[in-house]
C-alpha cells in the first residue's frame, strides 16, 4: 500500500481542503502516515494569505530535496493556494517538485500520479467549486468536523489574496450542506463549523437566493440540539439583527462570533476597501451584544499596513479597548502579488510593524485576563477534546460554547462528552477548573455557561504576518 504524507498550512478551509485529499487518496489505495521518510507521496497543502506563511512552504518543500534523490519513486506535489497563485513557475523554481494543484481542481490529482515520468500542473484562472464531492472527507477528528458552505470571495479587499487564489464567491445547495450534516450527527459527531471567506453572504447567488440565517435555522432543526454549531468568518457589513437574533436564540448555535475588523482607522479601512468604517463596526458589535450579552468576539487585525500612522494605529488599540475582544489574529502586514496594496505608498518600515504587532499583543494579553477573570467560580458545559490540552496527556481539556479553551482534572471522561466544569483559574490563553459532573448533556443549550452578566470569551490566536 503507498504511503502518504500531507503537511497542511494556513486556515480551517485548507484543513477542510486536507481532509478531502486524504479521502480521494484513500480511494488510490493510499495510507496517511506521519513520518515522511517512509512516504512515496509528500503534498503540501499551502497558504497564501501573507508572505511568511508561503516561506514556510518553500523552506519546507527545499528539505524534501536530498529525501527525493535518495528514495527512488518518491512524488512530491505543492497544492492549494501557492499553488494557484504561482502555477508553472514552482515547477521552474525546484526541479524535484512533481506537480501543482490548485484548490479547485484537487480531483485531477489522481491523473497526476497516473503519469510519473511526466511533471503536471492543474490550476485555473477561476478555480472551481466541484471538490466538496469529490470523495468521502478522511476526518482528522470524530468529535469535530468542518463543513464548505461557499467558497472564494467578491469582496477584493486590497490586501487579500482569496479572490485571485479561490475565485469569486460560489454557494453549496442547502441541501447538500443539510445532508452533509445529518450525516455527521449520525456519525456521532458533536460539533460542526460551518466555513466560507465570507461566510454570512452565503446563498446570494443560489437560485432561489437562500439567506444564511435561512441555513442556520434549517441546521438548528436537524440536530434538534445534539450538535453545536459555529460559522467562520463573516464580514461585518454582512451582520444584520436576523443574524444577532439567530446567534441568541437557536439552541446549535454557540454564542462566540470571529468578526475580523483588520483596523480601527477609518482611513485605514478605506484604504483597505473593507466596506465599512469604524463606527459601522461598533454598531454591528453593539448590536450582537444586545441580542445575545454572553456573546464571545474575536478578531482579525493588520498593523502596518501602507500608510497606517501612529494615529491611525493608536486608533487600532482605542477600537479593541471599546470592543474589549478577547482573542484575535493578529499580523503585520505583508505585501501579496495581485493586490492593490502591494503598489500603494507609503509602505510602513519592518520594525515600526513589529513594533507596533508587539503593543497590540500586550493589550490583547490584558483584555483576555480581564475577560477570563470573569469567569472564575463559575461553572461551565465544556466539549471535552484532548487536542486542547497540548499534548499535556495527564490532563482533560475542552471547550465551552464560547470557544474558551478549558484545562481540567478528573476520571471516567472521554472525548466527546459534555461535562460540567467550575472554574477556579484563569489565565489569557486558557480556563483551569475542577470536573463537577460528567452529565453536562442533559443542560447543554442556551444560556448554560452565559452569565447574568456579559462575559465575552474565546481562543486567542495570534500570530506574526
Amino acid at each position: 500500500m503507498p504511503k502518504l504524507k500531507l503537511i497542511t498550512y494556513g486556515c480551517q478551509a485548507n484543513e477542510l481542503d486536507s481532509e478531502r485529499i486524504a479521502g480521494l487518496l484513500a480511494q488510490e489505495g493510499y495510507e496517511l502516515i506521519e513520518r515522511e521518510e517512509e512516504a512515496d507521496l509528500i503534498l503540501l497543502n499551502t497558504c497564501a494569505i501573507r508572505e511568511k506563511a508561503e516561506q514556510k512552504v518553500y523552506s519546507r518543500l527545499g528539505t524534501f530535496q536530498l529525501l527525493k534523490r535518495r528514495k527512488k519513486g518518491l512524488r512530491i506535489g505543492i497544492c492549494g493556494c501557492v499553488a494557484q497563485q504561482e502555477g508553472q513557475a514552482l515547477l521552474n523554481r525546484f526541479p524535484y517538485l512533481d506537480f501543482v494543484v490548485g484548490p479547485g481542481q484537487l480531483t485531477s490529482i489522481p491523473k497526476l500520479l497516473d503519469t510519473p515520468a511526466k511533471r503536471g500542473i492543474a490550476t485555473a484562472r477561476a478555480p472551481g467549486f466541484s471538490y466538496p464531492s469529490i470523495a468521502p472527507v478522511q476526518r482528522r477528528s470524530g468529535i469535530k468536523a468542518w463543513v464548505s458552505i461557499m467558497e472564494g470571495c467578491d469582496r477584493f479587499c486590497t490586501f487579500c489574496v482569496v479572490p485571485f487564489t479561490r475565485g469569486r464567491e460560489r454557494s453549496r445547495p442547502s441541501q447538500d450542506i443539510i445532508e452533509e450534516i445529518r450525516n455527521l450527527e449520525r456519525q456521532g459527531y458533536r460539533e460542526v463549523t460551518l466555513l466560507g471567506q465570507t461566510v454570512n453572504s452565503y446563498g446570494k447567488k443560489l437560485r432561489p437566493p437562500t439567506s444564511f440565517v435561512e441555513l442556520l435555522r434549517k441546521i438548528d432543526h436537524i440536530v434538534d440540539g445534539a450538535v453545536r454549531v459555529r460559522f467562520t468568518s463573516p464580514h461585518p457589513a454582512n451582520v444584520t439583527e436576523e443574524l444577532a437574533e439567530a446567534i441568541a436564540g437557536l439552541p446549535s448555535l454557540c454564542e462566540h462570533i470571529h468578526l475580523p475588523v483588520q483596523s480601527g482607522s477609518d482611513e485605514i479601512l478605506r484604504r483597505m476597501k473593507r466596506g465599512y468604517g469604524r463606527d459601522e463596526y461598533l454598531e454591528k458589535v453593539a448590536l450582537l451584544r444586545a441580542k445575545a450579552p454572553g456573546l464571545a468576539i474575536s478578531t482579525d487585525i493588520i498593523v502596518g499596513f501602507p500608510g497606517e500612522t501612529e494615529e491611525d494605529f493608536q486608533d487600532t488599540l482605542g477600537l479593541m479597548r471599546t470592543v474589549g475582544y478577547d482573542g484575535a489574529f493578529m499580523f503585520k502586514y505583508s505585501p501579496r502579488p495581485h493586490t492593490p496594496a502591494l503598489e500603494m505608498s507609503a509602505q510602513v518600515p519592518e520594525e515600526i510593524k513589529g513594533r507596533r504587532l508587539e503593543q497590540a499583543l500586550a493589550l490583547l494579553n490584558q483584555l483576555s485576563l480581564e475577560r477570563n477573570r470573569a469567569y472564575l467560580g463559575r461553572t461551565v458545559e465544556v466539549l471535552v477534546d484532548r487536542e486542547d490540552a497540548k499534548g499535556d496527556h495527564a490532563r482533560l481539556a475542552g471547550r465551552t460554547r464560547q470557544n474558551k479553551i478549558v484545562h481540567f482534572f478528573g476520571g471516567g471522561v472521554v472525548d466527546g462528552d459534555l461535562v460540567s466544569v467550575e472554574i477556579c483559574g484563569a489565565s489569557p490563553l486558557h480556563l483551569q477548573g475542577e470536573l463537577v459532573s460528567s452529565q453536562a448533556s442533559a443542560r447543554r443549550g442556551k444560556g448554560f455557561d452565559n452569565p447574568a452578566a456579559p462575559i465575552y470569551d474565546s481562543p486567542n490566536r495570534r500570530g506574526e504576518g
